[in-house]
Order: C-alpha cells, then sequence, then structure tokens
C-alpha cells in the first residue's frame, strides 16, 4: 500500500488514545493536553530485560519547530530547567528532536493540577480545606525559591523567574507530592503571545503589575503570582475577575480586588495578612524570598492545624476524587498488556492481529527514527471493495504522520469517480429541550485502531442424509457489516435521554455550563463495546457514561477493533 502523504503543517491530533508507535526512544500511548505551544503525551520508555518506565512528552508543534528564534530559546529554557533537580519541581530527563520536532521528556505524575482541584471544588461548591491549601503553596514556594536561588556550576547566580506561577502549573500527586510545572517554558511560550490569537488569554489574572506592563522582573514577581493563587485557593474567586482582558489588565494596574476577608470572614487575619504581603502592589513591600512566604505559612500550619504533610495531602486527594479516579490514573497498562488487549503496538505481538508480529517491525534505537506506520490491511481480494466504502465514508487511512500529529488524512477522491457518495452520519437531536442538560451525539467513524479479523463468517449449510430427510441449516449466523457513521448514530441516539441522564445529575462535574466531552469508544468486531474512555473516567460522571454506552449493542462488522469519538454537547444553564 502507498504511503500516505503527511498532514497540513501544524495538524495536531485529539485528545485522548493514539495508535502506540515510536516517537524517537520513546512510544507514544496517549495525547493528555495541547497548548499554545506544544502538545503533551503519556509515553513509555523502554529498555533491556523488558524494562519500561511512564514518562511524559512535551513535543513543540509543527509551526513553531521552523522558527529559529522560538526554537533557541526552546532549548536554552529547557536546559535550564533540566538542571533544576528540587522535590517540589517536575523533573526534565530528556530533551531531543524526533520527526522533525524538539521535545522534552518530563517523570510521569499521577494526581491533578491545582486548578482542577480548584475548578471541582467551586463545582461541589465546598471549599478545599485550609491546611491543604496552605500545604500546597508552602511546597510550591519552596519549590520556586529552589530555583530562585539556583546557580551554575561556577556559581553564577541565574536569576530564574518562572514567569508563569498559576494553580494550573502547580501539581499535586495522589501520594502528597507538589510539583511545581514548566520551569523556563513560561519564558519561551511569552516569545509567541504576541504572534499567536489566544495564547496569553486569561494569563493577567496571575501577572505581577510589572510584568503585565512588561517591565523588568525578578522573583518578586513570581512570589505575587503564588499569592494571587493563594487567594483563589481560600476563596475559589480570581481576585481580577472581570470580563475582558482588558478589565483584568486595568485591575491588576490599579491594585482593585476585593479584601480576603470580604469573600470568606471565617479566615484568619493571620492569613489574609501572608496573602496581602505577597500581593503588595510595590515591589519591596513584597516578600523579598518564596522561602519567607513558605516560613510563615508553615508557622501558621504548626500553630494552628493537626493535619499537614504529604499524608494529609494524599488522604484528601484520594478521598476527594474518588477511587475510581485514582485508580485510573495510578494503573497504566504495560506495552504487552496493551497488545494482549488488542492494541497494535510496533515490536509487540497482537493476538488480534498479525501486523505487529515483532519479526516484522523494525527495532528502536535510533532517536530520529521515523513512526511505523499502521495501515489499514485488507486480508482477502472479496472485502476490498465493502472496505473501501467504509473508508471513504470515514475519508482516513490510519498511518503515522510527521511532527504533530499521528493521523495522515487522505480522501479518497478516486473512488468519487466510481461509486455513488455515501449518506452522512444523521445527526442526533436532543430530546427534551425544556430540561436542564441539553445532549447532542453527532458520532463521527474515525478508525484510530483497526485490524483485521479476517473473513466475515457465512451461513454453513450441513447435508443431513438422503433426500427424504430437508437440509438441516444452522441457524441465526450473523453475517458481519461494515461499521457505519449512521449506524452508530441510531443507537447513540437511542440512548440520548439515558446520557442526558448522566450529565444532568452529575452536573456539578462538568468544568463549565456549556460544553463539549467527548468518549473515545472502542467497539470490537462482536459489537460489544469493550473500551469507553474520555477525561471523566473514574468519576461518577464517567462511570455513569460508560455504563449507557457499554449497555449498548452495536452490530458485529468486519473489522477487529473500531475507535469512534463520539462528541457529546451540553448545555446547563441554569447554574
Amino acid at each position: 500500500m502507498a504511503e500516505v502523504p503527511p498532514p497540513p503543517p501544524g495538524s495536531r491530533e485529539a485528545i485522548g488514545h493514539v495508535a502506540v508507535r515510536p516517537y524517537g526512544k520513546y512510544f507514544l500511548v496517549k495525547k493528555l493536553a495541547e497548548g499554545g505551544m506544544a502538545e503533551i503525551f503519556l509515553a513509555k520508555q523502554v529498555g533491556v530485560e523488558g524494562f519500561e518506565k511512564n514518562v511524559v512528552i512535551k513535543r513543540m508543534l509543527a509551526h513553531l519547530s521552523g522558527v529559529p528564534d522560538f526554537v533557541a530559546m526552546f532549548l536554552d529554557e529547557a536546559r535550564l530547567a533540566a538542571s533544576l533537580s528540587h522535590a517540589n519541581i517536575v523533573q526534565i530527563s530528556d530533551l531531543g528532536l524526533a520527526d522533525g520536532c524538539y521535545y522534552i521528556c518530563m517523570e510521569f505524575l499521577a494526581g491533578e493540577d491545582f486548578s482542577t482541584v480548584l475548578r471541582t471544588a467551586k463545582r461541589r461548591n465546598e471549599h478545599v480545606p485550609m491546611h491543604v491549601t496552605l500545604r500546597v503553596l508552602a511546597e510550591a514556594a519552596s519549590g520556586l525559591h529552589f530555583a530562585h536561588e539556583f546557580a551554575d556550576s561556577k556559581g553564577r547566580q541565574m536569576n530564574i523567574v518562572h514567569r508563569d506561577i498559576s494553580p494550573s502549573n502547580i501539581f499535586v500527586t495522589y501520594s502528597g507530592q507538589v510539583k511545581v510545572l514548566d520551569f523556563g517554558i513560561a519564558k519561551a511560550e511569552s516569545r509567541i503571545t504576541n504572534t499567536t490569537a489566544g495564547v496569553v488569554k486569561g494569563k493577567y489574572q496571575y501577572m505581577s503589575p510589572e510584568q503585565a506592563q512588561s517591565g523588568n522582573v525578578d522573583r518578586r514577581s513570581d512570589i505575587y503570582s503564588l499569592g494571587v493563587s493563594l487567594y483563589e485557593a481560600l476563596t475559589l474567586t480570581r481576585p481580577f475577575a472581570r470580563d475582558t482582558d482588558l478589565a483584568i489588565l486595568n485591575a491588576v494596574l490599579n491594585s482593585d480586588y476585593p479584601p480576603l476577608r470580604s469573600i470568606r470572614p471565617d479566615l484568619p487575619q493571620e492569613i489574609e495578612a501572608i496573602v496581602n504581603k505577597a500581593m503588595a502592589f510595590k515591589v519591596e513591600d513584597r516578600y523579598d524570598t518564596a522561602a519567607d512566604m513558605a516560613s510563615d505559612i508553615e508557622r501558621y500550619i504548626g500553630a494552628m492545624t493537626s493535619a499537614s504533610g504529604g499524608t494529609a495531602l494524599s488522604s484528601y486527594m484520594k478521598g476527594f476524587f474518588g477511587e475510581e479516579r485514582v485508580r485510573s490514573k495510578l494503573r497504566i497498562e504495560s506495552l504487552e498488556e496493551l497488545a494482549a488487549r488488542g492494541v497494535d503496538v510496533p515490536g509487540r505481538a497482537n493476538p488480534m492481529s498479525p501486523k505487529t508480529d515483532p519479526g516484522n517491525q523494525p527495532a528502536v534505537t535510533d532517536p530520529h527514527t521515523k513512526a511505523v506506520g499502521l495501515p489499514i490491511s485488507i486480508v482477502e481480494q472479496r472485502n476490498k471493495e465493502s472496505r473501501t466504502k467504509v473508508l471513504g465514508l470515514i475519508g482516513a487511512l490510519v498511518v503515522v504522520g510527521t511532527c504533530g500529529t499521528g493521523l495522515a488524512i487522505k480522501t479518497f477522491q478516486d473512488r468519487k469517480q466510481i461509486d455513488p457518495p455515501l449518506p452522512k452520519p444523521d445527526p442526533i437531536a436532543a430530546i427534551d429541550s425544556g430540561a436542564s442538560t441539553q445532549v447532542a451525539v453527532v458520532p463521527r467513524v474515525d478508525p484510530v485502531l483497526v485490524v483485521d479479523a479476517g473473513a466475515p463468517s457465512t451461513p454453513e449449510v450441513v447435508d443431513a442424509g438422503p433426500p427424504d430427510k430437508p437440509n438441516v441449516v444452522k441457524p441465526n449466523v450473523v453475517q458481519p457489516v461494515v461499521l457505519s457513521g449512521a449506524m452508530v448514530s441510531r443507537l447513540m441516539g437511542a440512548n440520548n435521554g439515558k446520557l442526558r441522564a448522566c450529565l444532568t445529575s452529575n452536573k456539578k462535574q462538568l468544568p463549565s455550563e456549556k460544553g463539549r466531552i467527548v468518549l473515545n469508544i472502542t467497539i470490537p468486531s462482536s459489537g460489544k463495546v469493550s473500551e469507553v474512555d474520555s477525561e471523566f473516567k473514574g468519576t461518577p460522571l464517567g462511570t455513569c457514561l460508560e455504563n449507557v454506552v457499554k449497555a449498548i449493542r452495536f452490530p458485529v462488522h468486519v473489522d477487529a477493533a473500531v475507535r469512534v469519538p463520539v462528541p457529546l454537547n451540553y448545555d446547563n444553564g441554569t447554574d
């Protein structure tokens, strides 16, 4: 099969599971997130004798990899960040280039960023316990102080400033660790804020006045941002929340925010004093160092609370997010387990597909090795016509592309000259428009993982004997079909009410009043759903949606497994 051309520059993969494939000396397993400058993947680092380690790959976007000034800054800052070795700073273990894109390899952390903790608490109408908040901010301050004091091998002060401290860059693990993320990357990211729309949106919320004016900044700018983060964590309100970036900027420059205890009168004056000093408008009125701020927080924790340290933080995180969610993030399948489950893993035997026979796959040794393609094979000539038609409907071949994407798209223009156009999948209208949560399901068949199950079975006629005895036909032998978007659409639509009920009963878990959840559904050839993955996996909402979808029986189909992303649009409107 001819190689499919690479996608246009800047193409990105959808968040969720990807076709497992080599990337440099790693294997990409799942896309976790993306931002204005990079995509983030869960990956595997492999070695001899079955060595395997979960890591995170942060890969620069394709269109930025061709900007020399940005690349130079990215590399300088990444090297600097990799030199910071502290318990409260995420560790960077590798910096490399693969498929034309620079990447950073970081330690894998099982937990949540602090922004997610605060959003979840706000949806539940409850505050994060004060001792938890203070512990998180004290640990983050300790990590910041280490970076601020960092000197090179010759003893020269490096004057590192993070520039992007906010709850989203403070990570809390389920084991009770606190890590500051993205050291050194913020400066590189700020380089593109004037040319990339939307990158800086919301960043002004945490900027110091001098940073917002593009003035010179030092460590006290990070201390100011830490104070804003502490204010938000205690009140679940951003001090400079306004409708527009310009209004936010004006509020920051005028130090216009409600006093802490006007929002939460129950907070002690000592805590308000810490926040006010960290957020002082004049640089000289702030804490001189992040260590000084951490000391004041620790002093209050020691004097006023009995619960402190990583054990209390771990207990809170596990109880707050629930056993299922914690288990889903702590239990990461190995490459062997993925292959045994039917996922194509280059270099690993797959019992459901011959395409991953280790003898047919190249070893991953060169950091610049091209990713191995996963073309859709057709096992028998008689299946080619139906398989081509479904791919014409889908409009894509699953292959591994170049930097910035794992999917290369090829439309079958040549087939259009022969076959009439196939019907588009039927959109499913939301049921009961008066409900508080609306659901619109519009599935699109997109086989991120498609493996061959062999030729479809046919009804078998058995000769029962002499002519006076009728032939015996084996009953109800199901003829596999090509699973189309319309089929998936109709069956999902029949369960629209149940899906809506999940969203309605768990709407406090939703991140906003309006939005979209994408369910990545894996449907084996049997038609019985084997996996339902989403950003809410392991939560009550995710479990409810998973139970609804797994109860659906799709048609027996010709592929061993088809992965279908199904968007669920919701609108609460009543919060």
